[in-house]
């Protein structure tokens, strides 16, 4: 085994990585990048459901009436 010092990918960080560490990137790092995922997915879907919607309205020409 080398005894190279690992550190995290993420050039804003450069933290060093523990010996045995299996990830590239640190656990904030990691943590971040995931929670950006996640409100990126949201923001993705948010502007699917709204274009579904609009596309509904325009496919129904507006006459949807949800009393019946």
């Amino acid at each position: 085994m080398s005894d190279e010092v690992r550190v995290c990918k993420n050039k804003k960080c450069q933290k060093v990585l523990p010996a045995g560490y299996k990830h590239r990137y640190c656990e904030a790092c990691r943590i971040q990048h995931a929670q950006t995922a996640n409100n990126v997915l949201k923001g993705v879907g948010a502007g699917v459901a709204a274009l579904a919607s609009v596309a509904m309205v325009v496919i129904t020409g507006g006459k949807i009436n949800p009393k019946n």
